[in-house]
């Protein structure tokens, strides 16, 4: 039996550094499948889009539109809500972005027309901006700093999960009872998680919330990483049917495998960058994990120039789990970069999600056009790894200003120091 006056969501969605290390669990957990739910609803459109297509009487390039308007929302609309809304306490913005969330899944499976489920679309991908965006900074807010970059893993090993199993998952229910009636189940899944957000018990007393200063210096540089990576990621990622297509022969289900090899890794790219930021720092886990990526890339390259049949599926497999593997390695030490730089927890969380999606569009467009002028899949997943050797170089640029700060006073200044002293 419940005691009474014991919370219904002991620890809730939001907590501070003072909690038992049990009820601090509890609290990410639930955020992470929160994000499970968040991150799957980005994906069921492109698993389900033929059936809307048909149902709503549009073709399936103009239905597809709806991924686009729900990346504009997640970009821009989720910054601007974040900022309105600074002052709101963390578990009140949470609730009120998955209600709302659910509400808009809710109106996408009752959509009557294409207008409708593009409307109802954007909203989805603003609520979802938000509520990343937010359960990241109450993560990574809730545990000591030592332990930042480990909970930050878990909301993005939610996110990475989401991502992999949202497609497949989406199949199947589509196939099952309906593409609206998936988006009626994930309504329901929103539902159940906005109301353990709202019943959350309220901290007694919250720090006041950093200004949303214009970012400027490291900041802008962590988000100049952020937009390079994810720029070469989705260069290769946009058109992964089509390289798997012609390196492996992978066709539908064949993508799928792929796509779940993908994802599966991911979790543990995510799980080991954030342990590698918590025992380090931000820089040397986001240093490997570029790396890791930027050789998958180029190894998928040479697969796809030198190998054929079985060698060739092999090595395509193992690219592509090293390559999901680094590339969501990237996020959790990212955010933690951020969250040391002693700004808006929520806005900067916002801003690099913003980056992250403009890189989502600059690489699908450098892709089609690598795609198109070398005629060839060698030329995408070699300019995507180009474009990570790009984001490694900054990141080699900040830990040389890192260090610049922090190096101790040469030898000449201490002199120079000595003799003004003897002087006096």
């Amino acid at each position: 039996m419940k005691a009474r006056g014991q919370p219904l969501f002991p620890g809730g969605f939001v907590g501070g550094r003072d909690d038992t290390g049990a009820v601090t669990g509890r609290r990410v957990a639930l955020l992470a499948l929160a994000a499970f739910v968040v991150a799957s609803d980005g994906t069921l459109v492109a698993s389900l889009l033929r059936q809307i297509a048909s149902t709503l009487s549009a073709s399936p390039s103009v239905a597809g539109q709806a991924v686009t308007v729900y990346a504009a929302g997640y970009a821009l609309g989720a910054p601007l809500i974040i900022r309105t809304a600074r002052r709101a306490p963390q578990e009140w913005l949470m609730a009120g972005a998955l209600g709302v969330f659910a509400l808009s899944n809710a109106a996408t499976g009752a959509a009557p027309s294409l207008a409708a489920l593009l409307g109802a679309r954007i909203a989805a991908g603003t609520c979802a901006g938000v509520f990343m965006a937010t359960a990241a900074a109450a993560a990574g807010g809730s545990v000591a700093p030592s332990h930042r970059g480990r909970a930050l893993a878990m909301i993005v090993g939610g996110s990475s999960a989401g991502t992999a199993f949202g497609v497949p998952l989406g199949t199947v229910a589509g196939g099952a009872i309906g593409w609206r009636s998936a988006f009626f189940g994930v309504t329901a899944f929103a539902a159940l998680a906005a109301t353990a957000a709202a019943l959350s018990p309220q901290p007694e007393s919250r720090p006041a919330p950093a200004p949303m200063a214009i970012p400027r210096g490291t900041v802008l540089l962590t988000l100049a990483t952020t937009l390079l990576w994810a720029t070469g990621s989705f260069t290769f990622f946009t058109y992964i049917g089509v390289i798997l297509h012609q390196t492996a022969s992978a066709g539908a289900s064949g993508l799928a495998g792929f796509l779940l090899v993908f994802g599966i890794a991911g979790l543990g790219g995510a799980a080991a960058a954030g342990w590698l930021a918590d025992r380090t720092s931000p820089l040397p886990a986001i240093a490997g994990a570029l790396t890791l990526t930027a050789l998958s890339l180029a190894g998928l390259g040479l697969i796809a120039a030198l190998t054929a049949g079985h060698a060739a599926v092999v090595g395509s497999v193992a690219a592509i789990a090293s390559y999901g593997f680094g590339t969501w390695a990237i996020t959790p030490p990212q955010q933690q970069r951020l969250l040391s730089s002693g700004g808006n927890d929520r806005l900067l969380l916002s801003l690099n999600a913003s980056a992250l999606y403009a890189g989502v569009g600059l690489g699908g467009a450098i892709g089609g056009m690598a795609l198109a002028l070398g005629r060839s899949v060698i030329a995408v997943c070699w300019t995507a790894a180009g474009i990570e050797l790009a984001a490694l170089a900054l990141v080699g640029w900040a830990a040389s200003r890192k260090n610049s700060r922090q190096s101790p006073p040469r030898l000449a200044d201490l002199q120079h120091l000595t003799n003004d002293s003897l002087k006096r």
